[in-house]
């Protein structure tokens, strides 16, 4: 969970209003209800209802009263927060139609700033964002786990700056990046990263890279198994490759992972009487990066092979 000096929260608390999608303690309460129920009965916006209920439908059977705010405790601690939740019909309504007619007063197209900055923008923002609820739900790939219906599709993420990692946030959701590597579109990551850069932001949480590929490795084993569980005759081999190979791969990573830990803590110490200690280790590290590298290799290519022939 990052942490953002008082700043920032006012500034996001304010413009968060143009979006007329309710107060952030509203709709903090709804998304964590959400990944606690996810695809039940009890989710305020589950796809296991149909799509047109996960994308808009859900705003018309309206579950407040049932959800309420128990698990936003936390939050309410904050006076900005509770300052935004008390009073944010006006405040939606200056930022989301006010500001941006005002703004377009500037240059004399008041209504031009009403109609393409005020209703024109509101309609697209809640549509992409209503996507999250019912396309990254549908479409794309299950990545880390499929234990829910969240889908990561890149498509997306770039339509709702990021949130298409959506199977990634849902199996990971204290890290604060949707797309976790740094090619991921994902604007709303960048910003929180300069934010802390600028000391303006802090507590940002990451998932270690092994408990990742950890996670996708073991969706890959899954898809291999029972892309050949209809060749009876061939399974048993095949996952005894399968399993040697992931656990190689894993132990690769996790040799990898440890050695890395340890000349980052050896480093920091700065002693000289660990000097030999550290150069050994950036030989071991080269030696296992290697390693790793080949396993990664072997397993892309296991994975890639076509299916035996009955």
């Amino acid at each position: 969970m990052a942490i953002s000096s008082w700043p920032v929260r006012l500034v996001l608390l304010l413009l968060g209003g143009a979006t007329f999608e309710a107060s952030a303690r509203w709709w903090c309460s709804e998304h964590r209800y959400h990944h606690r129920y996810v695809d039940t009965n009890r989710d305020p916006y589950g796809i296991n209802k149909g799509f047109w209920y996960a994308h808009i439908g859900w705003l018309i059977a309206r579950r407040d009263r049932e959800i309420g705010f128990e698990n936003v405790k936390d939050l309410d601690k904050d006076p900005l927060i509770l300052w935004q939740h008390r009073y944010y019909l006006p405040l939606a309504i200056l930022f989301c139609f006010g500001l941006p007619t005002g703004i377009a007063a500037l240059w004399g197209d008041p209504w031009g700033g009403l109609v393409v900055a005020g209703f024109a923008r509101l309609v697209c923002v809640q549509h992409f964002t209503w996507c999250i609820n019912s396309v990254a739900h549908t479409f794309g790939r299950q990545t880390y786990s499929d234990r829910h219906s969240a889908k990561d599709s890149g498509l997306m993420a770039f339509f709702t700056y990021g949130e298409g990692y959506h199977n990634f946030h849902h199996e990971f959701p204290s890290d604060y990046r949707n797309g976790h590597r740094w090619y991921h579109w994902d604007p709303a990551k960048w910003l929180i990263r300069c934010l802390a850069f600028l000391r303006l932001s802090r507590g940002l949480r990451q998932t270690e890279r092994e408990k990742i590929l950890q996670a996708r490795l073991l969706m890959e084993r899954k898809r291999m198994t029972e892309r050949l569980a209809v060749h009876t005759a061939a399974l048993p081999m095949a996952a005894e490759v399968i399993d040697h190979a992931l656990a190689h791969l894993q132990s690769a990573a996790s040799r990898w992972m440890a050695l890395k830990a340890e000349y980052a803590q050896l480093k920091r110490t700065g002693l000289q009487s660990i000097a030999d200690r550290v150069n050994e280790l950036r030989r071991e590290m080269h030696q296992a990066r290697r390693e790793f590298r080949r396993a990664i290799s072997t397993w892309k290519l296991l994975i890639r092979q076509p299916l035996p022939v009955m």
